[in-house]
């Protein structure tokens, strides 16, 4: 993998999962002064915005690595952190379906449910995404992918 495809990744899953946690705080955690609001909070809809615009980018990141790194290390037989990430790709899939989703659902019990999914599986992959081992970038990575 080499150094951009790692530093994009960092950086994408960094952003929208401190934009996915700072949404759900403001929406179910924070006051908002106007009791008339149905907003957690003022903030709410533009962070949920800057999620939005970095979830695709995160989605790119994501295939960046399957190719270049896991699919990589997965054929040499790689065994060093096979658990932390292929939790980070297979619970990825769900969070990205659940994304997805959430604004093409008309029922609120079924949006609610998928909100709910989309957050729990999202702390997952962060969790997952944290502690699995980072190294430096690996050229036999790329070399293997090819």
């Amino acid at each position: 993998m080499k150094r951009w495809d790692a530093w994009i990744n960092h950086a994408a899953w960094a952003l929208v999962s401190a934009t996915g946690i700072f949404y759900g705080i403001l929406k179910y955690f924070a006051h908002n002064p106007d009791p008339e609001s149905r907003l957690g909070h003022p903030w709410q809809p533009s962070v949920l915005a800057a999620h939005l615009l970095v979830a695709p980018l995160a989605v790119f990141a994501l295939g960046l690595v399957f190719r270049r790194h896991a699919l990589a290390r997965w054929k040499r037989g790689d065994r060093e952190g096979r658990h932390t990430g292929g939790i980070v790709l297979f619970w990825s899939f769900a969070v990205v379906l659940s994304g997805y989703l959430i604004p093409v659902l008309t029922g609120d019990a079924a949006r609610r449910w998928t909100g709910w999914i989309h957050a729990g599986t999202g702390l997952v992959v962060a969790a997952a995404y944290l502690l699995h081992p980072k190294r430096p970038p690996d050229e036999a990575d790329e070399t293997a992918g090819r």
